[in-house]
């Protein structure tokens, strides 16, 4: 039988339809994530520089991260710190590393550009056993500083925060007394009424310490580079007085054991030539058998793109330090595992 041309056209048009409805479509999945607040800067960048598909990223602190992953609100989650060995974990996950960095103790005293300091005065100070930023301690380590006599203001995080974690394993694992591994700040320091005030993530933390004369805090280099505010050289274990940098982080999170679920394990008082000792890693929390096949797939084509082309060619730009070849293998390894 002879078709008209008109029905011919109408089929073709027909079949061009369901060709741009269906799977072949390449529609784009939707991926909501969030967490760690000071990976911030680096998992937006990259998430508004994917064009495969659409991520959105909250700058939430890692533990509602992690809660927002467990409980199934989050595609995925991310991290500084893992899951705390009683708490309960999602089935069928696994750690993907994503990105390193340091953690800056960042301040805004008038008059003072630069200070030396130690994890045991920093400790002191955030604690408020040093409580004038001209006590004695703290002008020692600067002699040449002119520190006025006014008390000091600490900010601190008030979330649930693996910076805060990190923070005080690098100050209890360098002397500082008081401080446990934890990523809530009043257990962290063994303050039920913490001294200072709370930010609930870095980038507020940062708006805070900018507010704030006389204020002192840690947050993510990339947050206090941003705002122009400076940051204390720290003494390493070797006596050197080392700036927070992508080079100085890099230098001691290389030396780092890699455990066999991608976790970085960081001895937080090695001796480092060099090295920034507080420092830390940025972990996805990504599913290995998602209930949607194509959310799993897409996660993990982003999650790809990020360590292999976003965070080594964005991350230094914006003061992160790409993970070491032994990490980033590790890494390769894990996220082949996502679907």
């Amino acid at each position: 039988m002879r078709r008209s041309a008109s029905a011919i056209v109408a089929v073709a048009a027909l079949v061009a339809s369901v060709a741009l409805v269906g799977p072949s479509a390449n529609a784009k999945e939707t991926i909501t994530s969030g967490g760690s607040s000071y990976a911030n800067s680096i998992l937006s960048t990259c998430a508004q520089a994917y064009k495969t598909d659409t991520i959105t990223y909250a700058s939430v602190g890692s533990g509602a991260g992690r809660n927002n992953f467990l409980s199934g609100s989050y595609d995925f989650g991310a991290s500084d710190s893992a899951y705390a060995a009683t708490a309960k974990k999602p089935d069928n996950f696994t750690y993907v590393p994503l990105i390193g960095g340091p953690i800056a103790v960042v301040f805004n005293v008038d008059g003072v550009k630069s200070l030396n300091l130690t994890a045991v005065v920093v400790g002191g100070i955030m604690n408020g056993r040093y409580k004038t930023w001209d006590d004695e301690a703290i002008q020692k380590l600067n002699p040449k500083a002119k520190l006025p006599s006014v008390p000091i203001n600490v900010v601190y995080r008030s979330d649930t925060s693996g910076t805060t974690q990190n923070f005080a394993n690098y100050l209890r694992g360098n002397g500082a007394s008081g401080y446990k591994d934890n990523g809530a700040w009043a257990t962290a320091s063994s303050q039920s009424a913490p001294v200072g005030s709370g930010a609930a993530n870095s980038q507020l933390l940062v708006a805070s310490l900018l507010a704030t004369k006389n204020s002192i805090g840690y947050a993510d280099l990339s947050d206090v580079a941003a705002k122009g505010l400076p940051f204390a050289a720290l003494r390493n274990p070797l006596g050197e007085f080392v700036r927070p940098s992508v080079k100085a982080a890099s230098i001691f999170l290389g030396t780092q054991k890699v455990l066999a679920n991608g976790i970085l394990d960081i001895d937080y008082k090695k001796s480092v030539k060099g090295g920034y000792n507080n420092s830390l890693v940025t972990y996805a929390l990504a599913p290995t058998a998602a209930k949607d096949p194509a959310k799993g797939t897409a996660i993990k084509k982003f999650l790809t793109y990020v360590i292999n082309s976003c965070a080594p060619s964005q991350g230094p730009k914006l003061n992160y330090s790409p993970l070491s070849a032994a990490l980033k293998k590790k890494a390769l390894e894990l996220v082949a595992k996502v679907k």
